[in-house]
């Protein structure tokens, strides 16, 4: 199914021809011209050509959309961890509670994690995050 998405214009463009030139074979030696018959459904074809590769396109949108609502949400919440981190650093240093050496490391090591995150954001990812959280959906 995949192959044929990917080539569906290919397809369709076949369909249509053939569609056509049937048209043209079975119509025309009924008395109508050639061209009259070929030009009837010609234009018939590219509307619908133009119907389907609207409503392809649409679904496209919506997956597409979909995906980044669903990247959105594992950014949200892997870099809202790592603020949460470099927060809790700061306010603990502040108190006097650790060393400035520790935080400074734990907030280098909380920023290298996020620029990972981002660097590194791929299907793949989007996926061990989901496995990670199932019961976790996009935020609207």
């Amino acid at each position: 199914m995949n192959a044929f998405l990917r080539h569906l214009e290919i397809y369709l463009t076949i369909a249509g021809l053939i569609v056509t030139f049937a048209a043209t074979a079975w119509i025309s030696p009924a008395g109508v011209t050639a061209w009259a018959v070929a030009a009837v459904s010609a234009t018939v074809v590219g509307v619908l050509h133009g119907l389907i590769f609207w409503l392809v396109r649409r679904r496209q949108r919506q997956v597409r959309e979909a995906a980044l609502q669903e990247v959105r949400g594992m950014l949200n919440d892997i870099i809202n961890n790592q603020l949460t981190v470099i927060q809790t650093m700061n306010d603990l240093h502040r108190e006097g509670a650790i060393e400035t050496r520790r935080a400074c490391d734990a907030v280098a090591h909380s920023i290298q994690a996020i620029n990972g995150v981002v660097h590194t954001l791929s299907e793949e990812s989007l996926q061990r995050w989901k496995a990670r959280y199932p019961d976790t959906r996009p935020h609207a």
